[in-house]
């Protein structure tokens, strides 16, 4: 019999039933965020993947919407319509994807426009680009759609037959013909081998702030999802026009072991960044089989700015609007308190180490410049004052969290829902 889910994140975007993984399609349009997400609205497992979709007025509470679109029969997504984005800049929206059409897992690039300014209703899928048949590609996904010297480009993650990743480069001014350009990011970039160490790149993001530019990967290791990176560096124009990137650092954009597949919104003020929080599939209770489990969220809004030769990340302000102060509530340093269901832990800076324990084991770091610890049932954001990497993890069955620090922490509510 299936365990019952008692500690389901309140705040963080996820359907009401089934699975949720990578975000997609982020837009602000209509004076409303959006954020899709692939979904299986039939059960919590990994199956048929639909686009859902929701929206918010203030990235703190969102909406959620009917699933977008789903596979198409006899269509080129038969099998799933798995990652894309928003394409910005034209007349209409339209969303630009990967369309499985089999268990193979070959993919196209499928584009739907919208039917409405809801985005609500799309079209069909039409087939706009296709896996290449040169460079020994051997999957190709994920678009990622940017403009650069006047001209609009994509970045497409892969693999390829040696058993490296790469990221592949289109052009597609013309939104409905997309033609390969050549292999854009390979382990011959030896900051990429360093700090991206995979057989196949999903989900490429260029991110591109006032200090600089850096490139979002998450790392596949043998059909294994092991973590996001980023790589810092200079994007220029090669003699042809082309935008070329030459990776100079790297780091983990999440120190937690659960952030997969980010999806980035050029946004003001600053670059808006969302992430999958891994979660296994729920089967169904063949005693209850319509009962609404849930596997999956998405990461509180994360703000990205290129500082050096670092990325930066911090949480967006908005998610402040959730709590709920409760002045004088604190936990003495070195004694233990508890947080059950909603809260946050503000831990000044200081010297020593904060722990948070639950079901499953204990997480932790240094308290540095000061750390703001997120608790929405089982999902935890750790978010260091600095801007330096996160921390998000995912304690499955937790509901009651004790939290200790070596300097005493000021502990406070989130609101009883946002949904």
């Amino acid at each position: 019999m299936t365990v019952p889910q008692p500690a389901l994140p309140r705040h963080h975007v996820r359907p009401r039933r089934g699975w949720l993984n990578d975000p997609n399609g982020m837009t602000r349009h209509g004076g409303r965020w959006h954020v899709f997400y692939q979904h299986s609205s039939a059960a919590a497992v990994h199956d048929r993947i639909e686009w859902g979709h929701a929206s918010s007025t203030d990235l703190a509470r969102w909406d959620e919407h009917a699933v977008a679109f789903g596979p198409t029969t006899g269509g080129p997504d038969e099998f799933g319509c798995w990652s894309g984005v928003f394409v910005p800049g034209l007349d209409r929206p339209a969303v630009a994807y990967s369309g499985v059409v089999d268990d193979t897992f070959a993919s196209t690039v499928c584009l739907r426009w919208a039917l409405d300014d809801d985005l609500d209703r799309w079209s069909e899928p039409i087939v706009v680009g296709e896996t290449p048949e040169v460079d020994g590609i051997a999957v190709m996904r994920d678009p990622f759609v940017f403009t650069h010297g006047g001209h609009r480009w994509a970045l497409l993650g892969a693999g390829l037959d040696d058993g490296t990743p790469a990221v592949l480069l289109y052009s597609c001014d013309d939104i409905l013909v997309w033609t390969y350009v050549g292999l854009w990011l390979t382990h011959a970039d030896p900051v990429a081998a360093q700090h991206a160490p995979a057989d196949i790149w999903e989900c490429p993001q260029l991110v591109r702030t006032a200090g600089g530019t850096a490139l979002v990967l998450s790392l596949q290791h043998e059909t294994i999802l092991d973590r996001a990176v980023w790589l810092v560096g200079d994007l220029d124009t090669d003699a042809e026009g082309r935008p070329a990137f030459t990776a100079r650092s790297g780091g983990d954009l999440d120190a937690g072991d659960v952030l997969y597949a980010p999806q980035v919104l050029h946004d003001e003020p600053e670059p808006l960044l969302m992430g999958w929080v891994r979660q296994d599939g729920i089967p169904a209770d063949p005693d209850d089989p319509d009962a609404d489990l849930v596997a999956g969220c998405l990461t509180f809004p994360r703000r990205l700015t290129v500082e050096g030769d670092v990325l930066r990340s911090r949480l967006d302000p908005a998610v402040e609007s959730l709590v709920v102060p409760e002045p004088g509530r604190v936990a003495p340093a070195g004694r233990p308190a508890t947080i059950e269901d909603a809260g946050v832990v503000r831990v000044p800076g200081g010297v020593g180490e904060w722990r948070l324990t639950g079901l499953a084991g204990a997480v932790g770091g240094p308290v540095g410049d000061g750390v703001d610890v997120w608790i929405d049932g089982e999902v935890v954001e750790a978010h260091p004052h600095d801007g330096s990497a996160p921390s998000t993890w995912c304690d499955v069955g937790t509901r009651v969290w004790t939290v200790e620090a070596d300097v005493a922490a000021q502990l406070d509510a989130l609101a009883p829902t946002s949904r």
